[in-house]
């Protein structure tokens, strides 16, 4: 993810057939794919929400290559792990509850989309610069339950982790901790100019992208930025259509970019795991008429 055109799911051009199953999951809501129509209100909310925390959870992890780019941060191991521990640890150090959700709406993420496109299922995968969706999931989970066991053990029993790894992911967490801190601190501060953006966005993707801009994740993650860091070069985010479901970091351009396709996918992605939507039963003809003379 943290170049221009990488694929954050690690998933290959060439696997059209992945893709099957993918579709097999979105024939559940076919005409209601784009507008989450036939869902009762509190359904499109419930997936409105999971999209964009999921999504929050990208940014963050976007923003974690903009450091390791920027600041020059160390990375011992693969970058895409360091991004993804360190949106767990940043939404961690939040401590609100609804940061939280955010978290466990991200790890169940990755286990949908590791379901739906099949990860670990091709040898490409084990050479990915990604670990394997599943693993990604669990490894939120770990980093949660080891920052706060009281807190945490019921979604860590929920994954059914057991209980002495659950015990170990504490020193985990610990190590996060803190490698973050002492490679962060210097560099902490207000002062990082960031622009944001939302470009235009019609058709298919125009209530994904409305849904995107109304939740404010992009805007969030921004002023984050803005209040965290004192990066010496400004910072673009740019939401827009990509044509594919992606984000990403472009170290050329310093900038994230948030395609509306990822949020419409992940809206997809959850809305296939409701209940179908229910349809109204076709009237019979002449329903709902008086005819003259009859009560």
């Amino acid at each position: 993810m943290a170049f221009a055109g990488a694929n954050p799911w690690g998933r290959s051009l060439m696997r059209r057939f992945v893709l099957s199953l993918l579709m097999a999951l979105l024939a559940v809501v076919p005409g209601h794919a784009q507008d989450m129509s036939g869902f009762s209100k509190a359904q499109r909310a419930e997936i409105i929400r999971f999209a964009a925390n999921n999504s929050l959870f990208v940014l963050y992890h976007e923003m974690a290559h903009l450091l390791v780019d920027q600041l020059r941060l160390p990375v011992l191991g693969r970058e895409e792990d360091a991004a993804d521990n360190m949106a767990t640890w940043t939404l961690l150090n939040k401590r609100t509850p609804e940061a939280d959700k955010a978290l466990a709406d991200a790890a169940q993420g990755w286990v949908l989309t590791g379901v739906a496109y099949g990860s670990g299922k091709f040898e490409e995968d084990l050479a990915a610069a990604h670990s394997l969706d599943q693993q990604r999931a669990y490894q939120i989970v770990c980093l949660m339950v080891g920052s706060d066991e009281s807190a945490f053990r019921p979604i860590a029993n929920q994954y059914a982790i057991g209980r002495d790894r659950q015990d170990s992911c504490y020193w985990d967490y610990q190590l996060v901790d803190r490698s973050l801190r002492g490679v962060l601190e210097e560099h902490m501060g207000d002062g990082t100019k960031v622009s944001v953006t939302y470009h235009d966005a019609g058709g298919r993707l125009k209530f994904a992208a409305d849904a995107f801009r109304s939740s404010g994740v992009f805007d969030e993650v921004a002023e984050d930025l803005r209040k965290s860091y004192n990066l010496r070069r400004a910072v673009k985010f740019n939401a827009r259509r990509c044509g594919e479901a992606n984000a990403y970091y472009d170290p050329d351009t310093i900038e994230i970019i948030f395609c509306y396709e990822l949020m419409k996918d992940f809206m997809e992605l959850y809305a296939a795991e409701l209940p179908a939507p229910v349809e109204p039963a076709p009237r019979p003809s002449g329903a709902g008429k008086v005819k003259s003379g009859i009560q």
